[in-house]
């Protein structure tokens, strides 16, 4: 596969994964634009293109928003500055889990089988 080598929405889909609607989606959202049109008008893409959308697809399962994908793919921003921002999200969301299981754990081994009573309203 050379620099010149033009691949169409279907042929993208092949390579990445990605579902031709999505691969449209992106490029209709300025993400991944075609590099030209065929005759017919259908949209081709290049290798760089190509590249991109597989960069996107493993940014997007790693949950990343489409907008700071935009980001990183326009270099305004640097794959290692988002992990690092999303790993700290992490932090903060296992330390949220962790004080959720310990609530619950502690709730468990009380063993009171009885509903604890309503408030009673004036």
């Amino acid at each position: 596969m050379d620099a010149t080598t033009l691949h169409s929405i279907g042929e993208l889909s092949r390579r990445t994964g990605l579902p031709v609607r999505t691969i449209r989606f992106y490029s209709d959202a300025g993400v991944v634009a075609p590099t030209t049109r065929s005759p017919a008008g259908y949209r081709l893409y290049d290798t760089d293109a190509l590249l991109r959308l597989e960069l996107l697809r493993t940014l997007r399962e790693l949950g990343m928003d489409l907008a700071t994908v935009r980001r990183v793919l326009d270099r305004e921003l640097s794959v290692a500055e988002v992990a690092a921002a999303h790993a700290d999200a992490l932090d903060v969301r296992i330390r949220v889990l962790h004080l959720r299981r310990s609530v619950l754990r502690t709730v468990a081994r009380g063993g009171s089988s009885q509903t604890p009573s309503r408030p009673r309203w004036p």
